[in-house]
């Protein structure tokens, strides 16, 4: 019995066209630049928020510093209940015909004013220190930022290298899988040996080994991308990314003072300034002091009156500690005097680095774009010698290898030469945004 086809209901064509659209596609999602990359990872990583919260931080310390400068104005105000009736107001003298008034509960109040006339110069370099923490903290920020522009372009980078060599390694799988049909076919006919075959199904398994690990590489490239940006890795599998090269004129910015060595020599002025700080506790420190009181009781009575003058105060002994003070500050400025240097030599340490693997890594893709582009010729003719039954099966496959192992080394020494010129303005200190959109190559 011939069944009749049911009618398709007119809005079911839609319907499955919405669910299609619905459903996430492999490798969607707009094209991904190395400076989209960027921008995301300054606007979500903590590494940046917390550098920049440690310069807020800094610029409240400097703000509490400058405020030392000013005077202060205190007012305080007490309401106290005594057993016994209490004078209300302090006795400036006795008349027993005015006798002052007495009462268990006394209302005081006071506005005072103090201002520093001179503290030995504590004032001056507290102020100091927190200028140069502040500095500090503000090239410590520009060397974060600089440090996750590397992370992000190395991240970026190895996601495409690592794409490349799963394309040379699909590409590997492809070829040596005809070699094996071709092989099958000719022990079928006669013409080859059953070692052919299981010499091209040796050659194809190694090949899928390649290939797994290429994927799985390609995974765990995409995933670190995703972590530095901020978003979900899922986002990240297969998407679109733009290419990166090396401008044909690269910029050439002028080399500024690295911001490690910055930030190291601004800490040592604020050891500095921290130890002329506890030598001004040597000196003694005169106050300009006025207020005005307020004398009252429950049944009031109020009165008001001021005061003026001027305070010196001077620590004649105190146990060691202001002498334990000046000695650990003075030790600390000879650690940050070491540490100055340390950073300094780290930092032409990675500019000879940067230096040997720019020239590295440019003969290297020099060479290995030579060598791919001689093994994909050897693999063509030697397929071809093979296709005629004039080649041997050996050379053909040592040729496929060959050529994938200069593709995946062309495809990382590629990469590794824009990484070497990114490393070398991280360590000229011109690393920024601004350095990569105007010296790389970047895709849209």
């Amino acid at each position: 019995m011939t069944s009749v086809p049911r009618p398709v209901p007119a809005g079911l064509p839609w319907v499955a066209a919405l669910v299609l659209l619905a459903i996430p596609q492999p490798g969607g999602g707009q094209t991904l630049s190395l400076l989209d990359a960027v921008d995301s990872a300054l606007a979500t990583h903590p590494s940046v928020l917390a550098a920049r919260a440690r310069v807020d931080g800094a610029d409240a310390g400097r703000d509490a510093a400058r405020a030392s400068y000013l005077p202060s104005v205190v007012g305080a105000s007490s309401f106290s209940r005594y057993e016994k009736p209490m004078v209300v107001a302090p006795l400036h003298g006795f008349d027993p015909r005015f006798p002052p008034d007495f009462n268990r509960t006394l209302v005081q109040s006071q506005l005072g004013v103090e201002y520093t006339l001179f503290d030995g110069g504590g004032r001056g370099s507290a102020l100091k220190g927190a200028t140069a923490l502040r500095d500090a903290a503000e090239a410590g920020e520009r060397s974060t930022r600089e440090d996750l522009l590397e992370s992000v372009a190395t991240a970026y980078l190895a996601v495409l290298s690592a794409r490349d060599i799963r394309e040379a390694a699909d590409k590997q799988v492809a070829a040596l899988d005809a070699e094996r049909r071709r092989a099958g076919q000719r022990l079928q006919e006669g013409t080859a040996a059953q070692v052919d075959v299981l010499r091209a199904q040796a050659a194809l398994q190694d090949a899928l080994a390649q290939q797994s690990t290429a994927t799985a590489q390609v995974g765990l490239a995409e995933r670190s991308l995703a972590r530095l940006m901020g978003v979900d890795p899922s986002r990240m599998n297969g998407r679109p990314l733009a290419d990166v090269g090396v401008g044909e004129t690269m910029a050439t910015a002028d080399s500024v003072e690295d911001p490690r060595v910055v930030s190291a020599r601004r800490a040592l002025d604020a050891a500095r300034a921290r130890l002329g700080q506890e030598r001004a506790g040597r000196l003694p420190s005169f106050k300009a002091t006025a207020a005005l009181l307020n004398f009252g009781s429950a049944a009031g009575a109020y009165t008001t009156e001021w005061q003026g003058g001027v305070q010196l105060s001077w620590p004649l002994f105190t146990g060691g500690a202001r002498t334990a003070a000046i000695h650990k500050a003075e030790a600390d400025v000879r650690v940050a005097e070491d540490q100055l240097d340390q950073t300094r030599l780290a930092v032409e340490g990675a500019l000879d680095q940067a230096n040997t693997s720019l020239v590295e890594a440019t003969g290297r893709a020099e060479a290995l774009q030579a060598s791919v582009t001689q093994w994909r010729e050897v693999a063509r003719i030697e397929a071809l010698s093979l296709e005629t039954g004039a080649g041997v099966q050996e050379d053909f496959l040592r040729a496929e290898a060959r050529l994938y192992g200069a593709q995946a080394g062309y495809a990382r020494a590629r990469y590794d030469v824009v990484l070497a010129h990114i490393r070398m303005a991280r360590a000229q200190g011109t690393l920024d945004r601004a350095w990569m959109n105007t010296a790389l190559e970047i895709g849209r």
